[in-house]
Formats: C-alpha cells, structure tokens, sequence
C-alpha cells in the first residue's frame, strides 16, 4: 500500500488471512503514525450495533491525530447497515476512520463505489499460481536478496500458495545466507526442503512447542557432520533471543499480534508461542540464556558436544 494521507475509510477484504493481517497492520501505521493504538483504536465484530461505531468515530482522539475504529468479519455488518454507511460516508467524522474487515466487497455496489472515491478498497485475494514466483521474488527483495530463477520456482513448487509460509521461509533463508546478497536453489534446498525430511527450524519449533523427545530426534538427525554443533548452538541461540524479545514485548504491554509479527511467527506457530510465553516466565528465560552459555563453553573446553547439546535440549523443554 503506497504511503499517503490517512483516508476516512478502509476495506480490507479477501480470503488471505496473512494479506489481511498485513494490510490491516498497514492502515493502522497510517492512520495512527506514531500515536499509541491502545489510545486511539476501537475493535468491533460484525454483529456489533451501528450506533456504538458511529459513536466512535465521532469521539474526538486522545493522543493522536485521528480515531480508528476497526470492524472484523464485517460482511454481515455490512449487509445489515450498507444504507446507513452510504449516508454516513457522505459527511465522514473529520477525525475519525472505518476500518471494514470483510471476506467480499463486490465493486458494482454505491458503497464499493463511495469508499473507491473517498478511501481505499486494499484486495486480499492470493494471487493466482502463475504469481507465486513474482511474489516470492518480491518478499526476497524486501530483505534486500535476490533469488535466482531456479531457487523461486523451488520455492513456488514446495509451498504453493501459502504466503505466510512463504514469508516465513523467506525470513529463514535471509538468517541462512546471512551477509550474501543472493539465494540460490542449493539454499532453498538445505532449508526449505528439509521440511520433507529434518530441517534445522524443526528444532526450534520442538523446542518453542517444549517437547523434548522430538528436540532430541531432530537433534540426531541434525549432527551427521563435525562442526554441525556450532551451527545448532547458534540456531539455538536465535531462538532463545526471539523467546526474549517477544517476552519483554509482552511485559511492556504490546499487543500479541505486533509481538507475533515482531518475531516473524504466523499460522499454527503462534499457539505454541503463545503457550511458551505463557509457562515461561523472564527469570526463566534468562535461565535457558545461562544454559546457553554453559553449553558454549563446555563445547569449547573438550567435552562432548552431542552430549552438551542434548543436556541443553533437555533443559529448555
């Protein structure tokens, strides 16, 4: 969504949750810029009461330049009170955005038409499977990688049309070539394709989810050359700093979906996140860092790394 002056209303709308989630997080940075959204952001669901929005909307913001009010699964709102929103996007609140989160908004009606002359209608529809490399190529270009040819169509072929799965891959694969400018179908294939079979990321879901038996499976499946322990003790090590910084996030008050999107997790990740930060308290977290550390350095003084690696596997469970 290209940077422009807040609009008094949003429609959000298609079947991609991920898209959804994006665009939605995207308005809001417009609307708000930098104010607080606890202060100035109102959630309804789609069988909430008009009046309840319009008074909203018509509440002077506290804190920020304008008031967001957000309907989610808005289609039955929308069938209900499509009249009343006409007549009312005819004289906005000066001050006040709707954000309408429908599945569908077909364009030939006068409030698609109304909202397409006043605000901004932003389609959630996944792009077709002829798309899905030209996307893949976009979400690599914004992490400042370029991929070549063979390493999209890998890509396009194992995930389809997922995007949050592509979008987390992607965010994988950029920890994986670290400072190289490039992706190539050989890292596609060492982290990607693990999947099918053992990737390095199954550790770190075992380890998010606290189950030690499939940590230690993937573990042994990890360590078939010398020098792989070093690199899972990194892997490790990312995952605990993830851990944290969602964690201070929460204590500091931010909502769950910016933590969630802070640290990249989407789809079925979040509810083993989620349960994670839950039992995990930031003492305890700071413990599993002193495991970290003791592992490093029993690695460094001789001792059995494999051994090392499954005591600390143990302990974070």
């Amino acid at each position: 969504m290209a940077e422009s002056s807040p609009k008094c209303v949003y429609v959000v709308f298609g079947s991609d949750a991920f898209l959804r989630d994006g665009y939605r997080r995207q308005v809001i940075e417009e609307v708000l810029g930098g104010a607080d959204p606890q202060l100035c952001v109102s959630r309804f669901e789609g069988d909430a009461e008009l009046a309840d929005i319009l008074d909203d909307l018509r509440t002077l913001p506290f804190l920020a330049p304008r008031r967001l009010v957000i309907v989610d699964d808005a289609d039955d709102f929308i069938k209900a009170h499509r009249s009343a929103l006409e007549d009312y996007l005819e004289h906005p609140s000066p001050t006040g955005t709707l954000l309408l989160c429908p599945k569908s908004f077909p364009a030939t009606t006068n409030l698609a038409k109304r909202v397409a002359a006043i605000g901004a209608k932003l389609d959630c529809t996944p792009p077709a499977a002829k798309d899905i490399p030209a996307w893949i190529a976009r979400r690599a270009a914004r992490d400042g990688k370029q991929m070549d040819r063979r390493a999209v169509e890998l890509m396009a072929q194992w995930l389809g049309p997922d995007l949050a799965r592509i979008d987390s891959e992607m965010t994988k694969l950029t920890l994986y070539v670290a400072d190289r400018p490039a992706v190539t179908v050989e890292d596609v294939s060492a982290v990607v394709v693990a999947t099918a079979e053992v990737s390095p990321w199954a550790l770190t879901d075992a380890l998010t989810a606290a189950d030690a038996a499939a940590g230690l499976n993937v573990l042994e499946k990890l360590l078939t050359q010398p020098g792989e322990e070093f690199r899972v003790l990194g892997l490790i090590g990312w995952h605990l700093r993830r851990v944290l910084k969602a964690k201070q996030m929460l204590i500091a008050g931010r909502r769950e979906a910016d933590v969630f999107q802070a640290v990249r997790i989407f789809g079925p990740g979040q509810a083993a996140m989620r349960k994670l930060l839950q039992q995990r308290s930031i003492g305890q977290v700071g413990r599993d860092f002193r495991e970290l550390i003791r592992t490093d350095l029993a690695m460094k003084t001789g001792r059995d790394p494999k051994a090392a690696l499954q005591r600390l596997v143990v302990a974070l469970c």
